[in-house]
């Protein structure tokens, strides 16, 4: 049986006499992430074309190092891409627009690329909704865009999955280094954006992503009840799982869907004054961040959200009944 297509912009499997079908979302937001790494950022894409009240403007891929263990190719951008639009057909959408990046960090290469001149061209539009810009990776076409446009300070806000642990809040885990996975992909770009702009910023640093924690058996479940896209992040899960198995051996009870919370952030806000309201933050002057990744704290800065807590429960259920709701439609 042929699996049904749509447009992205269109929400099918809500019903042609939904209230809100055909009405543009409240929020619009750029994804940047590295698609070719590790597979949380997919199940963050598709939970980001299904969420209601959001408008994905474009999908940017990022890099991986050169040297990065997820980077099996030694071409990050192009398998990324490969696996977007593997996605993408999977489940039968058209009009989604994605943008390459650059396989070179920012310090080799800060000048513009397809995916920093889409940011800037977005953040610049006139639109009253507001913009975010949500990395789930490295900040090197961030970096770029706001390099190339100082003015989009203004008009979008950076949600970043990133950074270590601040002290006092939590302390760094076991046998990790402060240097923390997202901002080691390209320590030169997130120490631009942090340190030489003027950048709106929400951080949710390591352990405050690393909360982000899913019982395999609820992954499973959730999965199976999603149909051929359920079957496909499940397999990319797995698929992890084996390559650890050598030199790690068994992977354990849970998984870190871990840039999940960039739609909690972006999407899942109230009604009435439009907030994450049920995730907990603080407010400080913006840090600045050293090479080892950690953190220095000027004052005067544009003041920023530091993130300590996020509703994991209301991510995951809106996750897995969006997946579930969207492969009844899909497959019928």
């Amino acid at each position: 049986m042929t699996a049904a297509r749509w447009t992205y912009g269109t929400t099918p499997w809500l019903g042609q006499d939904h209230p809100l079908a055909g009405v543009p979302g409240r929020t619009r937001v750029i994804i940047d992430n590295d698609f070719a790494g590790d597979p949380d950022d997919l199940f963050q894409l598709a939970h980001h074309l299904l969420v209601e009240g959001t408008q994905v403007c474009g999908v940017v891929v990022s890099r991986l190092r050169e040297d990065d263990g997820w980077n099996r190719t030694g071409h990050s951008i192009q398998a990324g891409r490969e696996k977007v639009e593997h996605l993408l057909e999977l489940m039968g959408v058209d009009g989604v627009n994605l943008y390459e990046g650059d396989d070179r960090g920012f310090a080799d290469h800060d000048g513009p690329t397809a995916a920093s001149r889409f940011i800037v061209k977005e953040a610049m539009r006139e639109d009253d909704r507001p913009l975010y810009l949500v990395a789930g990776g490295s900040l090197g076409d961030v970096a770029r865009a706001y390099k190339a446009e100082p003015a989009i300070a203004d008009r979008l806000t950076l949600i970043w999955i990133g950074g270590s642990e601040h002290a006092g809040l939590a302390y760094v885990p076991a046998g990790a280094s402060t240097l923390e996975y997202n901002m080691a992909l390209d320590v030169p770009a997130a120490m631009y954006v942090f340190n030489d702009t003027d950048a709106r910023v929400w951080q949710m640093p390591r352990n405050v992503y690393r909360s982000s924690l899913v019982p395999m058996s609820v992954i499973r479940r959730g999965c199976q009840r999603a149909g051929r896209l359920g079957a496909f992040l499940l397999s990319q899960l797995e698929e992890v799982q084996r390559m650890i198995l050598p030199f790690a051996g068994h992977a354990g009870a849970t998984y870190v869907l871990g840039d999940q919370p960039l739609v909690l952030l972006s999407s899942l806000q109230t009604t009435f004054e439009p907030d994450a309201a049920s995730s907990a933050y603080d407010v400080i002057p913006r840090v600045a961040l050293a090479e080892d990744g950690t953190y220095r704290y000027p004052e005067g800065t544009r003041p920023m959200r530091r993130y300590t807590q996020v509703d994991n429960t209301m991510l995951f259920a809106d996750m897995f009944a969006s997946f579930e709701a969207f492969s009844q439609w899909q497959e019928g």
